[in-house]
C-alpha cells in the first residue's frame, strides 16, 4: 500500500478538527472572526476526498465500490445542505456563518419557517453525510450494501480509530448546525441568556443523537435506487427556504 492509505485518516481528522474550530456549531465556542460557508463545505469535501482516496489506495474491490457510492451521494447531498445556508445568507447579505447564526441579527428572529426548513434540510443531509439509516447501515456486514463501512474494511488499529473519531466528529458538527437553526426558530431563545442558549444547544445535540438512534432501531435501509428520493426531501426543504428568502428580499 502507498502512504496515502495511512495519511488519509490523519489528514481527515486534522481537517475535521479545523472545521470544528471554524464552524459555529456551538453557541459559546471560541473561534476565528469569520466562518465562510463555502470554506466550511470545501473542507467537508476535502475530508470526503481523502477518505475515498484511502479506500482506493487500499486496493480492495469493496473499498472502490464504497468510494464510488460515496462520491455519488456527495454529489447529490452537498447542494441541498449548502443551498439552505445560502438562502439565509441572502437575507443577511453575508456568507459568513458567524453573522448568519448571530443572535444579534434581529432581522431573522421573525422568520421561524426558514430556520425550520434549513435545520431539517441539514439534519437529513447529515444522515447521508454520516452514512446513517436509511441511507446506509453502519452495523451491516453485507459488503454489497455498504457505503462508508466498505471504504474502511482494510483499516484497523490506530488508523481505524482515527477514521471513526473523524466520522463521529463530523456527525456532531452537523448536528450542532442543525440545532443552531432549530433554536433560532423559537423566538424566546433569541433574548435568552448566553448560558441558557449554550445549555439548549448541548441538549439539542444530545436529543437529536438519541432521536437518530431510535429512528435507526425502527427503520430499514433503503434500496440504493431509492436513496436519491430520500435526498430529494433535503433538497426540497432547501429550495423552499430559498423561495422564502427570495420573497423576503423582494418585499424589502
Amino acid at each position: 500500500m502507498c502512504g496515502i492509505f495511512r495519511l488519509a485518516s490523519v489528514i481527515s481528522l486534522a481537517d475535521m478538527l479545523l472545521i470544528a474550530w471554524i464552524a459555529p456549531w456551538l453557541c459559546y465556542k471560541p473561534g476565528p472572526d469569520s466562518a465562510d460557508i463555502f470554506l466550511i463545505f470545501y473542507l467537508f469535501a476535502l475530508t470526503r476526498m481523502f477518505t475515498m482516496l484511502g479506500a482506493l489506495d487500499s486496493g480492495s474491490a469493496f473499498g472502490a465500490f464504497g468510494a464510488s457510492r460515496e462520491a455519488t451521494l456527495s454529489l447529490l447531498v452537498e447542494p441541498a445542505a449548502l443551498l439552505g445556508f445560502i438562502s439565509i445568507g441572502a437575507l443577511t447579505g453575508s456568507s459568513d456563518l458567524l453573522q448568519i447564526l448571530s443572535f444579534s441579527n434581529a432581522q431573522l428572529s421573525g422568520s421561524p419557517g426558514i430556520w425550520l426548513l434549513v435545520g431539517t434540510a441539514v439534519l437529513l443531509a447529515n444522515l447521508v453525510e454520516s452514512s446513517r439509516m436509511p441511507v446506509d447501515d453502519p452495523t451491516t456486514h453485507l459488503e454489497l450494501t455498504m457505503v462508508h463501512e466498505a471504504m474502511i474494511l482494510e483499516a484497523s488499529g490506530r488508523n481505524l480509530a482515527l477514521i471513526e473519531y473523524t466520522h463521529a466528529l463530523r456527525m456532531t458538527i452537523l448536528l450542532g448546525l442543525s440545532v443552531q437553526c432549530f433554536m433560532r426558530a423559537i423566538p424566546s431563545i433569541w433574548n435568552a441568556e448566553p448560558a441558557v442558549q449554550g445549555l439548549i444547544n448541548l441538549t439539542g445535540i444530545f436529543f437529536l443523537a438519541v432521536l437518530i438512534g431510535i429512528f435507526e432501531s425502527i427503520s430499514v435501509k433503503l434500496q440504493w435506487r431509492k436513496v436519491p428520493e430520500f435526498i430529494a426531501y433535503s433538497l426540497t426543504m432547501s429550495l423552499l427556504a430559498s423561495l422564502i428568502a427570495i420573497g423576503g428580499r423582494a418585499m424589502k
